[in-house]
């Protein structure tokens, strides 16, 4: 399972005003505590409200200097403008890195797919187009097959994508994240030489106590073998519930990863 820390967002106030005061020490803090609690990569997205291009493409630049300053982990670039992203591949210049993201929408397909063609790296794939996200699995994945057809016209390995079946809050509709799982299942059984990834927390946006319902979500998305997930590592509850689930799936060999994870005080 691939762990993709989420706090480096231009979304969350701590990490918007470090961004705009260029605080570098925030930024760099914030990279190694993700990285210390089990973090492979590193998401950054420094897009704000008030920035436009020539903003993002600078904070860009600057948050991947300090982010790379102090750590090798590879980045999964997080922007909708394929400038933005084009900059942020020539800077890593590292075939780990991610491109988050692509959807079905034609500008995305003919912008920023060949951009993971040209540069070789992994590109997260959301199940959207022009027409929203569709209420169905069906729907989810038949846009799928349509950003994977355009990727295989390019060259790209089936290997190098991974699909977001995409959650929405339960609060808003208590079926959404039964429709996530049953998208998941779907990818996995009908396009199964690709991967596939998920922004975990937005599953229990408006409800309390988010973390249990985070927890839940989590280890059923592993028993359905999710291959990565967006979340904060830093949260102990979230880690342990990762670790175990993987080991209760028969995914961890040995129990090695979760008895490690123990050994190193990453559980609690």
């Amino acid at each position: 399972m691939i762990i993709i820390g989420e706090k480096i967002n231009g979304t969350l106030e701590s990490t918007r005003s470090a961004i705009g005061k260029r605080d570098a020490d925030a930024i760099a803090a914030m990279a190694l505590s993700q990285v210390e609690a089990g973090a492979d990569y590193l998401d950054i997205n420094v897009a704000t409200i008030e920035g436009g291009r020539d903003y993002e493409l600078d904070a860009m630049a600057w948050a991947l200097e300090v982010v790379k300053g102090v750590t090798d982990k590879p980045v999964a670039l997080d922007s909708s403008d394929p400038a933005v992203l084009q900059k942020g591949l020539e800077l890593c210049d590292d075939p780990r890195t991610f491109i988050n993201s692509v959807t079905g929408e034609t500008g995305f397909l003919e912008g920023v797919l060949p951009l993971a063609a040209r540069h070789g790296c992994h590109v997260v794939a959301l199940a959207m187009d022009e027409s929203g996200i569709p209420g169905t699995a069906e729907g989810r994945v038949s846009i799928c097959r349509k950003i994977l057809d355009r990727a295989r016209g390019l060259g790209i390995p089936e290997s190098n994508i991974y699909f977001d079946p995409l959650v929405l809050p339960v609060s808003t509709d208590c079926n959404q994240a039964r429709l996530t799982l049953d998208t998941l299942a779907s990818i996995k059984s009908e396009l199964p030489d690709c991967k596939s990834v998920l922004g975990l927390s937005n599953v229990s946006f408006g409800l309390p106590l988010r973390p249990k319902l985070n927890q839940a979500f989590l280890s059923m998305c592993v028993f359905l073998g999710l291959d990565a997930v967006l979340l904060d590592p830093s949260d102990v509850g979230l880690r342990t519930a990762l670790f175990a689930s993987l080991t209760i799936a028969g995914m961890d060999g040995f129990c090695s990863g979760y008895i490690k994870a123990y050994r190193q005080g990453m559980l609690g």
